[in-house]
Formats: structure tokens, C-alpha cells, sequence
């Protein structure tokens, strides 16, 4: 169960991304996204019931391993295709794509979580969208030129994503320097390593053409590309081919690949009410909405 106190919310003005995670999650039903199945408010605080996934966050594994292997790579990179080709189809934006962001099952299937940046309602080729969010080693060049964008900005980030997994940080990464990071990823040449097999430098670079005109952004092509050759994507999505690497979890309630990070937090309680002095919750209608029930008949 997610908690977000509303007060927290209000003071870093999230309400809208609050309420588009919610929405986003509610509408959703893919192998390899998020599952929601209740949201309720209190006076205080927000909450999100969903999966318990304890197979740990991606980003934990890589910074154990430093970084994957080609294969393993590719197994990640080939279900984040479907889990947003999903999304796209559904005319949903996500805009964070990052290793904090995928987490993985027991088993080892990626589920993409964190809904907070998603954008809806591009149901129209022309669609587009133009407000500047995202994690700064992700962005695709047109978000950081403050040009309008529409889908191609979720596979900029994907091509960012597998090269980082196996590289072990991301092409245009620049430590604490978000500006110098900017200018490489708008204008630096693009250093793949030579260790990358001929197709993983070839779809790496499609993915990280500058041009959104140019990326290689279409679903269908990117799961022909040579790099997938192994891959039955039908299968995949079926969860029938077993991941190259399966997570060391002891129990359905084991949080061993959680970080303790997440684990030290407190709890909080919903007991806690506003003192006398504080002002009282504002406009309790910035929530209204949010409570939603999964449909029994809804699938995972």
C-alpha cells in the first residue's frame, strides 16, 4: 500500500501528477505494468492499494552488477517495449522511464511503475504535448529544446535505458551537472562502446537520433530489428520465455531486494490530524475522484 500525505502533495504542487497516476493506474492492464486495485482517501492522506512486487528495482540489481550482459539487457529492453507500445496505443505518454522506475516480480519480469509524469489523452497521430518533466539523463533532446513531443520521447529514453544496462551509466551522464548533461545529449557524438554487438550499437543509435523524425519510434520496427532476431514477442508477452535472471526471494513477503533505503521510512499514521494553529486542508475537492475499486472481472 502507497501512502501520500495530501499536505505533501499540495506543498510541492503534485496534485495534477498525483491524479494522473491515479488515472493512468485504473486504466491500465498489461503483463508488465503496474497493477492497481483500490484507491481511498482519508481527511489526511492518499492511498494507492497494488501488487506487492519484492523482486527489487532494477536500479538496485545494476548498482550490484555494475551492468548486464547483452541477453539480459535485451529480455528487459524487449518487455519495456510492449509494457509502452500498451501505453501508446491507449494514447498514454510515460515520460520517466528509468531504472528507479522498473522493478522487478519474484520471478524476474519487469513491471513499470511510477505513473506521476504519465500524460493522457494523445489519442490522434497529431497529438502532442509540451511540458518539461522527466529525469534529466532521459530526456529526449526536443523536451530539453522545450519543442512540442509526442511518443518518440518514451523510446529516446528507452535507448538511453539499454545502454546504460549495459554499459552501467547512461551515454550523455554527467555527474551533478545538469546543464553540461543537456548540452551532451543535444549536441556530443554519441560514444557506444566497443564492446556492444553490431545490432545493439545499430538500435541504440536509431533509438538516440536526435531527429524524432528519424528515431526509429515505431513498435512493430523495433521489435523486427536484428537485436530482437531471438526474441518471440508473442511469448514474451505471455510470460512464456523464462528471464535470464531470477531474483532471491525467500517469501511472498520477503523484502530482501528492497532497498533500506525504503525500508527505514516510517510508516506514518492516519491519526494525525492538523494542530490548532494549522491552517485548515485546502479546497477538499483537489482530490475528489479519487477512490477507485478494480472491477472483478478486470485481469491482471
Amino acid at each position: 500500500m502507497k501512502m501520500l500525505n495530501k499536505k505533501d502533495i499540495r506543498d510541492r504542487d503534485e496534485i495534477e501528477h498525483t491524479l494522473a497516476e491515479r488515472s493512468v493506474l485504473s486504466k491500465v492492464r498489461h503483463p508488465f505494468l503496474a497493477n492497481l486495485y483500490f484507491s481511498f482517501q482519508s481527511e489526511m492522506n492518499l492511498y494507492f492499494v497494488m501488487d506487492f512486487i519484492n523482486g527489487g528495482e532494477l536500479f538496485h540489481h545494476l548498482s550490484i552488477e555494475g551492468s548486464f550482459t547483452e541477453e539480459r539487457s535485451k529480455f528487459y529492453t524487449a518487455e519495456i517495449t510492449l509494457g509502452l507500445e500498451y501505453l501508446h496505443k491507449n494514447g498514454i505518454i510515460y515520460r520517466d522511464l528509468k531504472p528507479e522506475n522498473l522493478l522487478l516480480n519474484y520471478q524476474g519480469h519487469v513491471v513499470i511503475t511510477d505513473f506521476g509524469l504519465s500524460k493522457e489523452g494523445l489519442n490522434k497521430p497529431e497529438s502532442s504535448t509540451k511540458t518539461f518533466c522527466g529525469t534529466p539523463e532521459y530526456l529526449a533532446p526536443e523536451i530539453i529544446k522545450g519543442e512540442s513531443y509526442n511518443f518518440a520521447v518514451d523510446w529516446w529514453s528507452l535507448g538511453t535505458l539499454l545502454y546504460e544496462m549495459m554499459n552501467g551509466l547512461p551515454p550523455f551522464y554527467v555527474n551533478d551537472n545538469e546543464e553540461l548533461m543537456y548540452e551532451k545529449i543535444l549536441y556530443a557524438p554519441l560514444p557506444i562502446p566497443e564492446t556492444f554487438s553490431a545490432d545493439a550499437k545499430d538500435i541504440i543509435s536509431k533509438l538516440l537520433d536526435r531527429d524524432p523524425n528519424k528515431r526509429l519510434i515505431q513498435p512493430e520496427n523495433i521489435k523486427k530489428h536484428p537485436f530482437f532476431k531471438n526474441i518471440d514477442f508473442s511469448k514474451l508477452e505471455k510470460k512464456e520465455i523464462p528471464p535470464p535472471f531470477v531474483p532471491d526471494v525467500q517469501s511472498p513477503d520477503d523484502v530482501g531486494n528492497i532497498d533500506s533505503e525504503f525500508l527505514d521510512e516510517e510508516i506514518g499514521s492516519d491519526d494525525e490530524k492538523p494542530s490548532s494553529g494549522t491552517k485548515k486542508l485546502k479546497d477538499p475537492t483537489d482530490f475528489e475522484g479519487f477512490t477507485y475499486k478494480k472491477a472483478p472481472t478486470e485481469t491482471h
